[in-house]
C-alpha cells in the first residue's frame, strides 16, 4: 500500500491540511508524515496538526482542532462574524467549569461558565481561509458583552450593539431566551430598551 500517495490525496481534500488524529485513525503509521516534513512537502505547524509547504495558515482553525472543547467568544466571535472592523490582537474562548487548559496558550484569553452554559448558542462558521470552526452565535455572544461590560472597550460595545439592533438577521427571542437562561435578562432588557429609545 502506498501511503504517501493516500496522504497526498488526504491532503487534496482537505485543503492542505492533515491531522496525526486522522491519519492515526486510518492506521497509517506517522512514520510517513515525519518522512513527508523531512523531505519538505509537508510542515508542522503545531501538535499533531501539519500543512503542506506555503499554505495559509489558519489561527483559528489549528487552535479548534487542537482543544475542542473551546468555542471562539467575546471578541473573537465578533470577528468571525463580521461585526468587527479589525482581527483581534488575542483568541478569545469560552471553557466549561472544570476543564483543564495545561497545554492552551497563556495569551489565550479564557472565559469559564458551566456546562449548560458553555453548549448554549453554539454555530459553525467559516473563518477567512474557509475552515469550519465552532463559534457562538450573535445572540449568545451579544449576552456575553452586556454580561461582561464592564471588561468591554466601550466603543466597540456600542458599535457592536447598534450594529446588531439594525440588522435583519438579529433574533430577539432567541435573545431574551438565551439572557434567561444565562440569568441575565434585565440587564439584556435594559441595554435592548435604551438602544431602542
Amino acid at each position: 500500500m502506498d501511503y504517501k500517495k493516500i496522504l497526498e490525496e488526504k491532503l487534496k481534500q482537505s485543503g492542505g491540511i492533515l491531522l496525526s488524529e486522522e491519519v492515526i485513525s486510518e492506521n497509517i503509521p506517522s512514520i510517513y508524515l515525519t518522512r513527508m516534513v523531512e523531505q519538505g512537502s509537508l510542515q508542522r505547524v503545531d501538535r499533531g496538526i501539519y500543512m503542506v509547504e506555503g499554505g495559509q495558515y489558519d489561527g483559528y482553525y489549528f487552535f479548534q482542532k487542537r482543544y475542542k472543547v473551546a468555542i471562539f467568544s467575546y471578541l473573537s466571535a465578533l470577528y468571525l462574524h463580521q461585526l468587527m472592523d479589525s482581527i483581534p490582537n488575542k483568541l478569545e474562548v469560552t471553557l466549561y467549569r472544570g476543564y483543564n487548559p495545561h497545554r492552551m496558550d497563556e495569551n489565550i484569553i479564557k472565559h469559564y461558565v458551566t456546562k449548560e452554559v458553555h453548549e448554549l448558542g453554539i454555530v459553525d462558521c467559516k473563518t477567512m481561509h474557509g475552515n469550519t470552526v465552532r463559534v457562538y452565535d450573535l445572540e449568545r455572544t451579544i449576552c456575553d458583552l452586556i454580561k461582561n461590560r464592564k471588561a468591554i472597550d466601550s466603543e466597540i460595545f456600542s458599535k457592536v450593539l447598534n450594529r446588531y439592533v439594525s440588522s435583519s438577521n438579529k433574533d430577539l427571542a432567541k435573545l431574551y431566551k438565551y439572557a434567561q437562561k444565562m440569568k441575565i435578562l434585565d440587564k439584556v432588557l435594559g441595554v435592548v430598551e435604551v438602544l431602542y429609545e
